[in-house]
């Protein structure tokens, strides 16, 4: 019974003493600070008397220089790597494309003058081109600020770089052009080309939002030709702000038309640009005039003296101011026969009766009327009071030769009505006469068979201008 007793009692102390080792295992590998097993009076007098630190460097590890404390693993993480490759450095940037473009306007009411300088040592390619100009015009009325935008239509702009356009401009050179600025603003915009109205002139195509970081992109108005490029390409230029004069008084005029006429054109003015790219401007009409239609009789006791009787009735033709056509399959010119005078009158107003006149880019062509047939019935002649008009309205292609319209740009279109069907089969005696229009109709052609510009741009020498003289002088005289 007691060897019994004895076993039991060592078989229970063996298991609790293996319970204590595999606790004391676990907590040893749980916590590193009970693992660290308290030295003993023996151990601690086999230390130094320096204490070393808790973890040494690695083995094969070099110390710092010095004697220093070691670098800390950011610090390390953040010094470049052995054989890493240095960013190159930004190329500087490009100076500014050395074009200077002018706006010479004389007078308000044209032509004006667009050119452009390579102020620079290096060639450039340029657009030549009027069409890519636009205004901001200010017109200052009595009480308010007007601004008027000007610019070609969708349809007569190019809508890219004009290619056939394309001009290479040598150090010193220039591309001079005519144009009537009525081309850009025309119908209603006409008005702000006025005296003392502000001009502000931009050419090519709009620069980059401010707040955009890409590189300009094409198309320019004024680009390097050399590669790499000696200068920034510019997508648009600036021209210096113009004040429009109010115009010469008459004396003054005259004498300045008389010394033009007297002097011969200068070698730069032949080489500015082709007769055939200025829009020509409606010469004097050399028709004879016809008699007045009011009646004439002889005074009695005054022999040559004429009595004019100011209240017989007449015509007079009115045409609109204007008209933007997109072909020249759509080209209508409106006029309107008013009976001007105190007394009715019966007449036969026909669109058949109406002849035009019209000057354009390629020359003058004139639109005859049709000859008097005899055979309008009654019913076709009608009695206009005083102050009644008729409203006619005639496409062109319709009386015109074909090739009248085949060119873009602008056109003056002058009309003439015939009222020439007397009714004496009729028993109608019917007013007639030959009226002329008192305006022109400016007609703007946005699309045709053949281009705005008949011939290739030209570069001519940059004119020089005369010490004390601005540009504009010196285009002025």
């Amino acid at each position: 019974m007691r060897t019994r007793l004895v076993r039991i009692a060592c078989l229970f102390t063996s298991a609790t003493s293996a319970t204590a080792a595999a606790v004391a295992v676990l907590g040893l590998a749980s916590s590193p600070a009970l693992a660290q097993e308290k030295p003993g009076p023996a151990q601690q007098a086999e230390k130094p008397s320096s204490s070393a630190p808790a973890e040494g460097p690695k083995a094969g590890a070099a110390g710092p220089p010095g004697g220093g404390k070691a670098a800390s693993p950011k610090t390390s993480a953040a010094a470049p790597r052995a054989g890493a490759k240095k960013k190159a450095p930004e190329p500087p940037p490009l100076p500014p494309a050395p074009a200077r473009v002018w706006l010479i306007a004389p007078s308000p009411e044209g032509p004006w003058t667009l050119r452009i300088d390579n102020e620079g040592e290096r060639p450039m390619r340029v657009p030549a081109d009027v069409r890519l100009l636009r205004f901001e015009i200010d017109t200052l009325s009595k009480r308010t600020k007007k601004t008027t935008r000007c610019a070609a239509p969708l349809g007569l702009k190019p809508s890219g770089f004009p290619e056939r356009r394309a001009l290479l401009l040598a150090p010193g050179q220039s591309y001079v052009e005519h144009f009537d600025p009525r081309l850009l603003c025309f119908g209603k915009d006409e008005a702000a080309l006025a005296g003392g109205a502000v001009v502000r002139a931009w050419y090519g195509w709009g620069p980059p939002p401010k707040w955009s970081r890409k590189a300009p992109s094409p198309p320019f108005a004024a680009e390097s030709t050399d590669d790499p490029p000696a200068f920034a390409p510019a997508p648009g230029l600036a021209a210096p702000t113009v004040v429009l004069s109010y115009g010469l008084p008459r004396k003054d005029a005259a004498e300045d038309d008389g010394a033009r006429d007297a002097e011969p054109p200068s070698a730069a003015d032949h080489e500015a640009q082709p007769p055939a790219d200025k829009t020509p401007q409606p010469p004097a009409d050399k028709t004879p005039q016809p008699p007045a239609d009011k009646p004439v009789q002889v005074a009695a006791g005054a022999p040559g003296e004429p009595i004019v009787d100011a209240n017989a009735p007449r015509l007079e033709l009115k045409s609109e101011p204007w008209s933007d056509a997109a072909s020249p399959r759509s080209v209508v010119v409106r006029v309107s026969a008013k009976n001007a005078g105190k007394r009715p009158m019966t007449v036969a107003i026909r669109s058949r009766m109406l002849a035009f006149h019209v000057a354009g880019p390629n020359g003058t062509t004139v639109c005859e009327a049709s000859p008097p047939t005899g055979a309008i019935p009654r019913d076709m002649f009608r009695t206009l009071k005083p102050g009644a008009s008729v409203d006619l309205s005639l496409l062109l292609r319709e009386v015109c030769p074909d090739d009248t319209f085949a060119r873009e740009g602008l056109y003056q279109v002058t009309a003439t009505l015939h009222a020439n069907e007397p009714g004496m089969g009729l028993g109608v005696d019917a007013y007639t006469a030959v009226v002329y229009a008192k305006s022109s109709t400016l007609l703007r052609v946005k699309s045709a068979p053949e281009p705005f510009y008949a011939a290739a741009p030209r570069a001519v020498p940059t004119p020089k201008p005369e010490e004390g003289k601005a540009p504009e002088q010196e285009e002025r005289d």
